[in-house]
């Protein structure tokens, strides 16, 4: 009871959200648009910043162009949040001063960038090659400024000390030249970078400009710690019995209702199952969402707690790994399950999930168990889209998962820089692996990527796919083998069959199926994946 009302004197709380109006006036914070930008002279706030050349700003892009750019005047939010990492870094350096005379440790500011981000899975492709260069490179990068790379590149190519040297300074050579305005020093840039990556990959490719971010949540978790009956995560008395006790009282409950019935109850919420469920959010938060992220693949962790996650990837790392961490929340990877604990604990480094429980570093930690979902929204953007915008949109992609995939879902967003997006949600299971799978088949060599604009314009005309779904599956099943050759085009019946049968799951099975078609398509684009890994199989 008393648990009950404090849940419910907090909640109303957190809702009233009792604060006064600020009053702003003149021109805003040019990231925002939300308070009056910082200024030495609110003379100066009448005008536009783009006519004055005297702000604050003005003289801060032309000293620290790290700090703000050009005509990017900040409010005070703005502006603590731009300056921080240089502030912590100088902090940091203090706190580490060596000698005997103390002197300050020079500790560089950390920020993988989105642009960084983009380019992530094709400067592991380049490592991987051990980072060859072509005539010119090191002219053009000399005085070029290192940034900070993903820790999992890091980690992959840590004895490549040059090759690694040369990968921090590929984003900062495009940052340079697209910040110089100057169109023709940007085309140089790229041709370079397009050169040096094409040296390692044996052939010409584009530039990823795209990248992504991830925001996943438990479900129900308001129910689970308040015990509700309706969650499946409550168990019974009977089920909390040890299997030798159980049987015992099975034995004697057949002779007594009442006693059958106390058996069948919810066990109600204790002290003992708040610090269970905290233990595992702790360990799933600082231990299995870092690894997950940073060390199994490219992206960078900006926040865990609990159960929220908010993560940067390359494009390419988005579906395993949003896979892999809904897995982990429950403690159930579908390679672990029919493997033995012995066997799995002899592989300490890796990740091994089954039973509800996670192993790692030697370490056995339990999860939320198998009952427990979670959701988790995607959105992929341009490396120059406002951040402001794009965290928006994954707030919403987030609850979309909830809401309209009806919670332990996924749910994805791709913004074009063209303008225009595409939407997909699903369930989790056969769509994310029918969707990596139908990515790779699309991605290979021997397929052309027509076979989903084809498929398209002549999925208008076809009937709903729970009408008739033969002549659906019979459609599709012919655009992927003719657009495909060799051994690739015999797993277009298999494919046809897999996406017709969840097509006739979903309420606008026609419209799902174009989402879906064209996501996969855009994901397939060569820039974004590794042919030569790409397997045969789901």
């Amino acid at each position: 009871a008393v648990y009950d009302l404090a849940e419910r004197l907090l909640a109303a709380t957190k809702a009233v959200r009792r604060f006064a109006q600020i009053h702003q006036e003149g021109w805003r914070d040019s990231l925002t648009g939300e308070a009056e930008w910082l200024t030495t002279d609110r003379k100066q706030l009448a005008k536009s910043y783009r006519q004055q050349t005297d702000t604050l700003w003005a003289r801060i892009a032309e000293r620290k162009p790290a700090w703000a750019k050009k005509g990017e005047p900040l409010g005070a939010l703005s502006a603590i949040k731009r300056l921080w990492p240089t502030i912590f870094a100088e902090e940091v350096g203090k706190a580490l001063a060596a000698g005997e005379r103390g002197e300050q440790v020079a500790i560089g500011r950390f920020v993988v960038s989105t642009h960084t981000m983009a380019l992530a899975h094709q400067l592991d492709q380049w490592l991987e090659k051990n980072g060859p260069t072509v005539e010119g490179f090191a002219e053009k990068t000399e005085r070029t400024e290192s940034v900070a790379l993903p820790r999992g590149l890091i980690l992959r190519h840590s004895a490549k000390n040059e090759a690694l040297a040369n990968a921090k300074r590929i984003p900062g050579l495009l940052d340079a030249a697209r910040e110089s305005d100057d169109d023709r020093a940007l085309a140089e840039a790229q041709q370079l970078v397009k050169e040096t990556l094409a040296a390692a990959l044996g052939k010409s490719v584009g530039l990823e400009t795209y990248y992504a971010l991830i925001m996943l949540d438990g479900d129900r978790m308001g129910a689970i710690l308040s015990g509700d009956e309706a969650t499946e995560t409550s168990i019974s008395y009977r089920e909390s019995f040890h299997p030798n006790v159980r049987e015992g009282f099975d034995e004697f409950a057949a002779k007594y209702e009442l006693i059958c019935k106390y058996g069948e109850q919810k066990r109600p919420v204790s002290p003992n199952r708040h610090l269970a469920i905290s233990a595992a959010l702790n360990d799933f938060s600082q231990i299995v969402v870092p690894h997950v992220v940073e060390k199994e693949h490219l992206g960078r962790l900006i926040y865990a707690g609990g159960d929220d996650v908010l993560a940067m990837l390359p494009v390419a790392d988005v579906l395993p790994c949003i896979a892999r961490l809904r897995h982990a929340y429950s403690g159930t990877l579908p390679e672990d399950e029919s493997k033995d604990w012995d066997a799995l604990r002899k592989d300490r480094n890796k990740l091994h999930c089954k039973g509800g429980f996670a192993f790692l570093n030697g370490r056995l930690m339990r999860m939320m168990g198998r009952n427990a979902t979670a959701s988790c929204g995607a959105v992929i953007a341009h490396h120059q889209a406002p951040l402001s915008a794009v965290l928006r949109e994954l707030r919403a992609t987030e609850q979309r998962a909830k809401k309209e995939g009806g919670r332990d879902a996924f749910s994805i967003t791709v913004i074009k820089r063209s303008g225009g997006a595409l939407y997909l949600t699903a369930k989790w299971g056969e769509p994310i692996k029918l969707l990596g799978r139908l990515r790779d088949y699309l991605a290979s060599d021997e397929t052309s990527r027509r076979a989903v604009y084809h498929s398209l314009k002549w999925l208008t005309d076809l009937p709903d796919p729970k009408e008739q779904p033969e002549m659906l599956e019979s459609l599709l099943s012919y655009q992927l083998a003719r657009q495909s050759k060799g051994d690739t085009a015999k797993d277009a019946p298999e494919l046809a069959r897999r996406l017709t049968a969840l097509a006739k799951e979903q309420n606008n099975g026609k419209a799902w199926l174009a989402n879906f078609l064209t996501v996969a398509e855009f994901l397939a684009r060569e820039t974004r994946l590794d042919l030569t890994k790409i397997g045969g199989q789901a």
